[in-house]
């Protein structure tokens, strides 16, 4: 972003606006500096807390609040998608629609994991046949 792009954005900030990339090539590196500043700052954090993970049961805590974010994440880009349609952006809203399919699925995978830390009902073996 140039000098006076960065002040535009910045004046933006401070009007309670944020700052729409203009080309491809300016979201591609926003994208880009988000992910590389998340991996810098998170992947130390997230394996530190998840070596501290010392029985299944302890993985149940995190995946809840990871499954009511996704969930949260989900029903935005419902509303995302619906303020789109509004506009009648139709490629937005496809692209939207596919984000919002793929973060429910997603919100589903997490429930999944969070039952799989409930230890299976152990059958007698005079009872297993």
């Amino acid at each position: 972003m140039k000098v006076p792009a960065k002040l535009t954005a910045l004046a933006a900030h401070l009007m309670g606006k944020t700052w729409a990339h203009e080309t491809t090539e300016q979201l591609a590196a926003a994208l880009d500096k988000q992910v590389e500043q998340l991996t810098d700052k998170r992947v130390p954090e997230h394996l530190a807390d998840a070596a501290g993970l010392s029985s299944v049961p302890a993985y149940q805590p995190g995946l809840i609040d990871l499954r009511g974010d996704a969930y949260d994440m989900a029903l935005y880009l419902d509303a995302l998608t619906t303020s789109a349609a509004v506009l009648g952006d139709a490629d937005l809203v496809q692209a939207l629609r596919e984000a919002g399919e793929t973060a429910h699925e997603l919100v589903a995978r997490l429930a999944a994991a969070a039952h799989a830390t409930i230890p299976a009902p152990t059958v007698p073996v005079t009872d297993a046949a």
